[in-house]
This record gives C-alpha cells, sequence and structure tokens, in this order.
C-alpha cells in the first residue's frame, strides 16, 4: 500500500470515529429530552381535579358521583379517586414513583364495587405497574390485588388507561378486570 492510502484510511478513520461519537451524543441527548417532555407534558395536562360525567359512563352503581385529582411532579405522580354515595363517602389515595417498574401501594380499600360483598384483602395492599404511554397522553396503570369474598381470597387483576382528550379537557378512564367480563368505561371533565 502507498503511503498516501494508509494516510488517508487513518483520516477516514478519524473521521467515521468523530462522528459517531457526535451520533451517540445527539442519540443520548435526544432520549432524555424525550423522556423529560413526555413527563412534563404529561403533568401539566393530567394536573388538575377531573369530575365524573355519568351521561358518557358505564354506570357507576352504588355511587352517584365520582371525582379524580391527579398532581404529577417530577417522577412522583398522585392520585385521589373520591367517591359519593347518598350517605356514604369513599377515597382511594395513591401516590406512585414512576421511576419504579413496580410498587407496593397501600390503599383504604376498594371502592370501584362495594355492593358485590368484595373487599380489599392483602393487608389492603396494590401491586402497581404504572407507566406514561402515547406521549404523556395515557397514563396505564397495571395492578394487582386480592379481594376477599364470602367464597373466600382471590387475586384480582385491573389494567386502568387514564386517556387524556387532545385539548386536555376529557379523561377517559378504561378499566379491564379479570374479574369482569365487560370493560368499564368512565368519562371525566377537567374542572
Amino acid at each position: 500500500m502507498s503511503a498516501r492510502f494508509i494516510v488517508f484510511l487513518n483520516y477516514l478513520s478519524l473521521f467515521i470515529k468523530l462522528r459517531m461519537k457526535t451520533l451517540k451524543y445527539l442519540l443520548v441527548g435526544f432520549v432524555f429530552a424525550g423522556a423529560f417532555l413526555t413527563s412534563s407534558h404529561a403533568a401539566s395536562d393530567f394536573d388538575g381535579h377531573w369530575k365524573f360525567d355519568p351521561e358518557m359512563s358505564t354506570a357507576l352503581d352504588p355511587w352517584s358521583t365520582m371525582s379524580i385529582t391527579i398532581d404529577a411532579q417530577g417522577d412522583e405522580v398522585s392520585i385521589v379517586r373520591k367517591f359519593g354515595g347518598d350517605k356514604r363517602n369513599a377515597s382511594e389515595a395513591m401516590i406512585l414513583d414512576m421511576t419504579l417498574p413496580t410498587q407496593v401501594v397501600e390503599v383504604e380499600g376498594w371502592w370501584d364495587n362495594r355492593h358485590i360483598g368484595a373487599y380489599l384483602g392483602g393487608d389492603k395492599q396494590q401491586t402497581v405497574e404504572a407507566k406514561w404511554l402515547d406521549e404523556g397522553r395515557t397514563l396505564q396503570l397495571n395492578i394487582n390485588m386480592i379481594l376477599e369474598t364470602a367464597q373466600g381470597e382471590s387475586q384480582v387483576r385491573v389494567l386502568r388507561e387514564m386517556r387524556l382528550s387532545r385539548d386536555g379537557q376529557t379523561l377517559r378512564v378504561l378499566q379491564i378486570r379479570s374479574s369482569r367480563n365487560l370493560p368499564i368505561v368512565r368519562v371525566f371533565r377537567k374542572q
């Protein structure tokens, strides 16, 4: 090989290394920026008080009202669900760390269907996997819990997706339970 060709290969090799290093830095920068933008976008749009819209939702029996309050700060998301009935009120609050793959959350009870005689067992704990989807427009919760019934304890899985409308004024909560054949759809309006 000629000396010129060897010099050319050295320059080409150096050029490729520099370009690859630059591309790696750009890629890492885009990943971090995307993660930051997704979480901050979700936090600003999901934050607030959401009121149940019975006209657009699956029946809420035995409750007559429901609201959700969401507060997303950095990697932490607080969700408070309040249920109201004639003489009874109940609430469920959970604070989720979005950096954890799964977490155990203690809640007061399982209020979604209190009239069917199923109560939260397992020391009132739920195992939750939470993640942002759809560029921060969907908050997905995979919940595992033990329910106590007259027949004994039963493991129940719940997939709850909280989907934000494009205008940020409507929250659709889709819920699929391993103990129920039909999905539940609840619609909330931002207050």
